[in-house]
């Protein structure tokens, strides 16, 4: 895979920041980055269907409102209702994106993976879990589920919680890869019966945008995540292809404050108010490029379509979702009178969508 020489510099450079950081890690992280971890060899497990259609496309729903908790179950119930997604007795695991030990966007908002936690209770779901594995420089993942609140917010809900390097993993060896021969996924996400992906909204300074498909990195073992192997140039299609490996039947996109330039760590934050929820990883990605785009703060998602972004290409490409936004049904509501900022950027995003 070829790649620019400004990538070139850019994933350099993210190489040089890495290195001091890796070697003043603790033996056990430096351990995870210089060997394979043991793990049965395990097969993909076939996409469900989609819960969330309508007219032969992918829902998308955009809530704007205050509270997280009344924003979701608008947002689902716009979609369908919850039992479409057939959580009775079944053991559900909730992906949030715990980079760090930073408050949102750099993270996402424990109100809201407290609001699914408790929802998924209600729902019937005989163990709810709230797992992740943090970025390899800010491991271990156990202090920041603490620092950030998630750990208090999903145990308030009734939720166990996992540090993923802490858990056993599988070996995958998917087919369809072109980037990936072959890679480890955290064990307890591979064996959730159901999986609800649980993003924040940003951008980031080498994946052009950090969402859906993206929020699965934290599942996969730290020797195998696009930043270690930043020299190939292929950082997007490895990000799509290590999603083989999951299946999320919802995904729930935390815009509650959205990063709209730098990232993933730090970078400028807006209030968006907002939650995206879709059954349809791809879906919600292709709705978050245009949600970021609108702002116009970042350069790499611009001059260009929101599908042409070589995560989501790849992902379609591999049957991970929709291809287009001209396959998506957009529907916007709020919990609280919308304000004309938020009809104007639904439009906006809508716009974006079609123009593909």
């Amino acid at each position: 895979m070829s790649f620019s020489r400004r990538e070139l510099f850019h994933n350099a450079g993210f190489g040089l920041l890495l290195l001091p950081a890796i070697l003043r890690s603790p033996r056990n992280i430096l351990g995870h980055l210089l060997f394979d971890p043991e793990g049965p060899l395990v097969p993909l497990k076939p996409a469900p269907e989609n819960p969330y259609r309508r007219n032969g496309k992918s829902l998308v729903v955009i809530v704007h409102g205050k509270d997280p908790g009344r924003m979701l179950q608008c947002a689902i119930d716009r979609l369908g209702g919850v039992a479409r997604l057939g959580l009775r007795g079944k053991r559900v695991l909730l992906k949030p994106n715990v980079l760090n030990d930073r408050p949102p966007p750099s993270t996402t908002n424990p109100e809201v993976v407290g609001a699914m936690a408790k929802l998924a209770k209600e729902a019937g779901a005989v163990e709810v879990v709230v797992a992740d594995g943090s970025g390899i420089i800010r491991l271990p993942t156990s202090a920041n589920l603490a620092s950030t609140g998630m750990r208090s917010a999903a145990v308030t809900a009734g939720a166990r919680v996992l540090a993923l390097e802490d858990e056993p993993w599988v070996r995958l060896e998917p087919s369809e890869t072109k980037a990936l021969t072959h890679f480890y996924f955290s064990q307890p996400v591979y064996d959730a019966d159901v999986v609800i992906n649980m993003p924040v909204i940003k951008t980031h300074r080498f994946a052009e945008f950090s969402c859906s498909l993206k929020n699965f990195v934290g599942a996969v073992h730290p020797r195998y995540r696009p930043s270690v192997t930043f020299w190939t140039g292929d950082w997007h299609e490895r990000i799509a292809e290590l999603n083989l490996a999951v299946h999320p039947t919802l995904t729930v996109a935390d815009g509650t404050t959205t990063m709209i330039e730098g990232g993933p760590t730090s970078g400028t934050a807006a209030k968006t108010d907002l939650l995206i929820c879709s059954g349809d990883r791809v879906a919600v990605d292709l709705a978050a490029i245009a949600l970021l785009r609108s702002f116009g703060t970042w350069p790499k998602l611009q001059g260009k379509r929101v599908g042409d972004q070589r995560q989501v290409k790849r992902a379609a490409a591999l049957g991970l979702g929709v291809g287009s936004g001209e396959q998506i049904e957009l529907v916007s509501d709020a919990v609280e009178s919308a304000p004309p900022a938020f009809i104007q950027l639904v439009e906006h995003i809508r716009r974006d969508l079609l123009s593909e």
